[in-house]
C-alpha cells in the first residue's frame, strides 16, 4: 500500500510540473501583475548612464566656454561632452545663440565654431540655433546684425534635426511669394534662395510643384532653380533671354487637349474648349469677388492635372493666362469657398492677334487645378484654349 502511494505521488508531480516553452514559442500570459520589459531594440536606444551624466553636465560645460571662449581646456571638455550626449537638453541647446555670438565664422573653423556645429547637429528643431538663425534671416533678419550669405549657408548645412523646419521657412517666405502673380518678393530673398535651395532640395525639403511654379513666374530671375525643377526645362534663347515660344515640349510629344470638368465666369465658356476655332466666348475685365482666383473665365480640372507642359491660346484682344496650382494646406493663397490653397503663376501674356499663340512653359506645371483668363481690355474674344500634358 505504501509503495503504491509513493508511485502515485511521483506520477502526480511529473504530470503537474509546468512545461518549459518550446524554442521559438511565446509562453502563455499568466494571471496576476504583469511586468513590461523593454525589447532589445528599445534598450539599445536608451542612453547609457555615462551619456545621461554627460547630458546633465553639458549646460555647465557650455556656460564655461561662453564665459571664457579662449579656454582650450574648457573647449575640449565641452566638445567631448556634447559628442557623448545623444540629444542635448533644452537649456543646453538654448545656449547656442550665445555660443554663436562668440564664435564667428572664419575661413578656418575655430574650436568654438566646431563646438556650435556639434551642438546644432544634435539639438531638436524647436531649439536648434542654426535652424533659428536661418529662419530669422528669412523673416526679416536679426536686429543689429546682418548675416552674410556664407554664414546662412553654414547654418543650414549644420542644422541637423532643424533642417526641415528651416527649409519650410524658405519655402513659405521666399518661394511662395515668387510663385504668385503680383507677389511681393523681398530684395534679399533671391540671393538666399540661390544659396539655400540646393541644400533643401538635396534633403527632399522643396515641393517640386512650388519650384516649377516659381520658375514659370520668375523666368530667368529664378536663378539656379532651373537645375532643381522636376521634368525637362526649356533652354534659353541664344542671347540669354527668355526661350522662344516653341522651346521645350511640343504638342506632337504630348497627349490630346485636356477638357476641363467645369468652366465658370462666362455663359458660353465651353466654346473655348470645344475644338472648334471658329466658336468662342466674349470676356470682359470687370473685377469680381473671385477675380484673383477665377479671372473672367476659369477652367477647372478635376482631379488636378498631374502635369501641364503645353498651353496654346487663340484670342482676339490681349490678356494674360494664369495657372492655379494646388498647394499643401496653409501654403500660398487661400480659396475660402473651396477650402484649398494655391499659387497662381502667369503662364503667358498673349497678344490676341486672332492666331494661335504658344505659351512657354519653362518646366512642367504640377497639380494644376485650373487655368484662369484675365483680359487686358474691356472686351476680348477667346476662341480656343488648349492645355496638354504627357
Amino acid at each position: 500500500m505504501a509503495l503504491a502511494l509513493i508511485v502515485f505521488v511521483r506520477m502526480w508531480i511529473v504530470t503537474h510540473k509546468p512545461k518549459e516553452p518550446e524554442a521559438g514559442t511565446t509562453p502563455p500570459p499568466s494571471s496576476g501583475m504583469q511586468v513590461d520589459v523593454a525589447s532589445p531594440s528599445e534598450a539599445a536606444r536608451a542612453p547609457s548612464p555615462a551619456a545621461s551624466q554627460d547630458c546633465k553636465t553639458l549646460e555647465r560645460a557650455l556656460d564655461v566656454v561662453i564665459r571664457t571662449p579662449g579656454d582650450s581646456a574648457a573647449l575640449a571638455e565641452a566638445q567631448r561632452t556634447v559628442e557623448a550626449c545623444g540629444e542635448p537638453p533644452v537649456r543646453a541647446c538654448e545656449l547656442g545663440m550665445a555660443l554663436d555670438a562668440r564664435a564667428p565664422l572664419t575661413q578656418e573653423a575655430s574650436p568654438a565654431r566646431e563646438l556650435l556645429k556639434a551642438l546644432c547637429q544634435r539639438c531638436p528643431a524647436a531649439v536648434n540655433t542654426c535652424a533659428e538663425l536661418v529662419s530669422r534671416t528669412l523673416v526679416g533678419g536679426l536686429p543689429g546684425r546682418r548675416l552674410e550669405l556664407a554664414e546662412v549657408r553654414w547654418n543650414l548645412e549644420n542644422a541637423g534635426p532643424g533642417t526641415a523646419a528651416a527649409c519650410a521657412v524658405l519655402v513659405r517666405e521666399a518661394l511662395v511669394p515668387a510663385a504668385v502673380t503680383g507677389g511681393k518678393v523681398d530684395p534679399e530673398h533671391p540671393a538666399l534662395v540661390t544659396e539655400l535651395a540646393p541644400l533643401c532640395a538635396k534633403g527632399g525639403h522643396l515641393p517640386p510643384l512650388i519650384v516649377n511654379a516659381v520658375l514659370l513666374q520668375q523666368g530667368m530671375k529664378a536663378g539656379n532653380l532651373a537645375a532643381l525643377a522636376k521634368g525637362p526645362v526649356a533652354t534659353t534663347s541664344p542671347d540669354g533671354g527668355m526661350p522662344p515660344p516653341d522651346a521645350g515640349v511640343t504638342p506632337d510629344r504630348v497627349g490630346p487637349p485636356m477638357a476641363p470638368a467645369q468652366v465658370t465666369g462666362a455663359e458660353a465658356g465651353r466654346h473655348a474648349f470645344d475644338g472648334n476655332e471658329k466658336t468662342g466666348v466674349d470676356l470682359g475685365n470687370g473685377v469680381t469677388e473671385r477675380w484673383e482666383a477665377d479671372g473672367a473665365l476659369r477652367a477647372q480640372f478635376e482631379p488636378p492635372l498631374k502635369q501641364l507642359t503645353v498651353v496654346r491660346i487663340k484670342a482676339k484682344g490681349p490678356g494674360s493666362l494664369r495657372a492655379i496650382v494646388r498647394t499643401p494646406k496653409d501654403l500660398g493663397l487661400k480659396d475660402p469657398e473651396r477650402g484649398t490653397f494655391f499659387v497662381n503663376p502667369t503662364v503667358c501674356q498673349f497678344k490676341g492677334t486672332g492666331q494661335w499663340e504658344a505659351c512657354t512653359v519653362l518646366a512642367p506645371l504640377l497639380d494644376v487645378e485650373a487655368l484662369s483668363v484675365f483680359p487686358s481690355e474691356p472686351k476680348i474674344s477667346l476662341y480656343e484654349l488648349e492645355a496638354r500634358g504627357p
